[in-house]
């Protein structure tokens, strides 16, 4: 059993970017641990950020349980201010040694949105401070497809469900059609990277 970290600077960047690859872990009896950095309350679209708060994380555990995650946590830092802070550093630097993963998952350093950069500082920062048990990791795409490929992870036969699981932020795919754009990039990743292989594909950059 391979122990996974999955870091998702807002509810549903963990579906978007490696759903699938999530959803194989679990199929394979891999243990996936999913900590949401803020809770997205800065993507209301209308909502104050209290009831936004509340839908999202809701979200999350709908997706998590379609995923078949085996743990989530919000750790609710500021929506579109996330910074990597000491105390954010070593909060993440304890998880890591108490849950020892071996494989550790995050937005890569060059996405659009200055959040997803920011969840790149903080893991490099926590990594930095680790003495031999430091995970691997692995960037993955959201907002900014990834120019650097170091590893194309065939999802088609887990597609349906990665599609179910983005579909569960219903806040968000109503504002903007995540579901689709995915649907669409992973299959360009199929078509593209993943030969010969399946349809749809998730690609990552090793950091």
């Amino acid at each position: 059993m391979i122990r996974v970290l999955v870091v998702s600077p807002h509810p549903d960047d963990e579906s978007i970017g490696c759903g699938g690859t999530l959803r194989k872990h679990v199929v394979n009896g891999d243990s996936v641990h999913v900590i949401f950095l803020t809770s997205g309350e800065a993507g209301g679209h209308g909502r104050s950020p209290e009831e936004t708060i509340h839908l999202r994380e809701r979200e999350a555990r709908c997706a998590a349980d379609i995923l078949g995650l085996t743990a989530i946590e919000f750790w609710r830092q500021p929506d579109k201010h996330l910074q990597a802070t000491r105390p954010l550093v070593e909060r993440l630097r304890r998880t890591i040694e108490s849950l020892r993963p071996s494989l550790l998952y995050v937005t890569h350093e060059h996405e659009m949105h200055p959040d997803h950069r920011a969840a790149v500082r903080i893991v490099d920062r926590t990594v930095s401070t680790l003495n031999g048990s430091a995970p691997m990791v692995l960037m993955y795409e959201v907002w900014t497809p990834l120019q650097l490929i170091d590893h194309i992870e065939d999802i088609s036969d887990v597609m349906p469900v990665k599609i179910e699981a983005v579909r569960a932020y219903r806040t968000q795919c109503a504002a903007m059609r995540f579901d689709e754009a995915v649907r669409g990039l992973n299959r360009y990743r199929g078509e593209m990277h993943s030969w010969p292989g399946g349809d749809y594909a998730e690609i990552f950059r090793l950091r």
